[in-house]
């Protein structure tokens, strides 16, 4: 099967990425880049009306907070993906953080609180340690158009409101080719792992019927 053509929105973006990725070397600056040609496809109607299609199924929404992503798309060249994450009312995320992988999180439909915590054991960034304890620092409370850049190794979960939220995520490289941490606070303990399951779906045009064009 062929598939349809990407939605414009998402084709510009990747075009952009694609040629900031070659013109921009200094991670720091490529990824604050990043975050505004991201909000650009967050705004725009074609994409917030795909984000309608994701499906709520038990894969993506997780279980203790392992959620699965779409893979939305996965480059050839600079290996930067697309993901879309679903997120069930009042559901949380473990705490955790996204290993070497530089992360934008724009959220496009819902609301939460993005909360941000520190070490204060001593650990050191880029540790895989079998324990560790941590203490939040910040909590934020977000909504449509937010975009939060995570930097390798900043440890955040997000606890959604009583509504389901959707985000594109933007990761510097597909999750399984790095490995994460997720931190227990009611022990202490930390789980290492290699990010959600990538579930391929297609970022193309949608039907009026809200199926996906063949």
């Amino acid at each position: 099967m062929t598939l349809p053509p990407r939605l414009a929105a998402a084709e510009k973006f990747i075009v952009q990425m694609r040629a900031m990725f070659s013109d921009t070397p200094e991670l720091p600056v490529r990824w604050e880049k990043a975050r505004r040609l991201l909000a650009e496809m967050l705004s725009d109607p074609e994409v917030r009306q795909h984000a309608q299609t994701w499906p709520d199924s038990p894969a993506l929404l997780g279980l203790e907070g392992k959620h699965g992503n779409l893979l939305l798309y996965e480059d050839p060249d600079w290996g930067f993906c697309v993901n879309a994450l679903i997120k069930k009312p009042q559901a949380k995320t473990t705490i955790h953080d996204h290993g070497v992988s530089w992360t934008l999180y724009g959220v496009i439909e819902g609301g939460e609180d993005v909360a941000r915590f520190e070490r204060v054991d001593g650990g050191a960034p880029g540790d895989l340690p079998k324990s560790a304890t941590v203490r939040e620092t910040q909590s934020i409370p977000v909504g449509p158009g937010y975009i939060d850049l995570i930097k390798p190794w900043e440890i955040h979960a997000e606890y959604n409101r009583p509504e389901r939220t959707a985000a594109i995520i933007i990761r510097s490289q597909k999750c399984g080719t790095y490995i994460q941490n997720i931190f227990y606070q009611k022990d202490s303990s930390v789980e290492q792992y290699w990010g959600p399951q990538q579930i391929p779906f297609h970022f193309g045009w949608v039907n009026k019927s809200g199926s996906h064009a063949e």
